[in-house]
């Protein structure tokens, strides 16, 4: 096998797109722009990461999304389940819980400083308001989708709720709850960013805003790399996560 067939093809795409962006930053059409190099973002980066504030702001944007996601999961997930064992408050609940989870946390921003204030508790509220409706929701959907043969067959049987939720509706449900809780726990690190971004919370964002506004350009596009690389993280490792618990649905 030759070294190229060795390389994995995400490197060579993510090779190639730094390769464009210093071409585009140092020679190219962007060259006269306050856009930096991205050698310079590199860098700069690797810089970031030798001084201990980098690691503290990332510890709390990674404990903001982790906390927050986790308050989504204990409420939404059982709130689910009942919504969705039940058709008049699955049909009742749907409109309310579709209405909440459109609506963007940043709009409420605003409201939680007054309550809140900047702080680490304002950051979790928001990833808790910006994911546990669409999580619910998703769950009531799995619940509701069982096999009614299976579910008619065991009412044949006379076997209680428990035993129907435990061996039919999760079973049913537990591919719908891996998608939803793939794309919350990107959307919980996006919130809590932008939490800090807009809301001044504290982490990343926070420091993505200083470097902004101070004119720090190689500096903002070296957290916007790292922020990158961690979102890439969360959400490999949580695919990873559900190839383990649902292995069955990879057969």
């Amino acid at each position: 096998m030759s070294i190229a067939g060795r390389i994995p093809p995400w490197i060579v795409s993510m090779l190639l797109a730094l390769a464009f962006w210093q071409v585009a930053a140092s020679v190219g059409p962007i060259s006269d722009s306050s856009i930096p190099t991205a050698v310079d973002s590199v860098t700069t980066l690797v810089q970031l990461l030798g001084q201990s504030e980098t690691w503290i702001a990332l510890g709390q944007t990674v404990a903001i999304a982790a906390i927050g996601f986790a308050l989504s999961l204990l409420i939404a997930l059982p709130l689910g389940i009942l919504i969705g064992l039940s058709r008049f408050a699955f049909t009742s609940t749907k409109f309310v819980f579709d209405f909440f989870k459109v609506i963007p946390p940043i709009v409420i921003i605003p409201i939680t400083i007054l309550a809140l204030g900047p702080t680490f508790q304002m950051g979790v509220f928001l990833v808790v308001f910006g994911l546990v409706f669409a999580l619910a929701i998703q769950t009531a959907y799995g619940v509701r989708d069982a096999d009614p043969v299976l579910l008619d067959t065991m009412r044949a049987y006379r076997q209680g709720i428990v035993t129907q939720i435990r061996y039919a509706r999760l079973p049913s449900a537990a591919s719908f709850i891996a998608v939803g809780i793939r794309i919350s726990a990107t959307a919980a690190l996006v919130i809590a960013v932008v939490a800090g971004l807009i809301g001044g919370a504290p982490g990343l964002g926070r420091q993505l805003l200083l470097s902004q506004t101070g004119g720090l350009a190689d500096q903002t596009f070296a957290i916007v790399l790292l922020l990158g690389v961690l979102g890439v993280l969360v959400s490999h490792g949580i695919e990873w996560s559900r190839r383990k618990v649902i292995f069955w649905e990879d057969r």
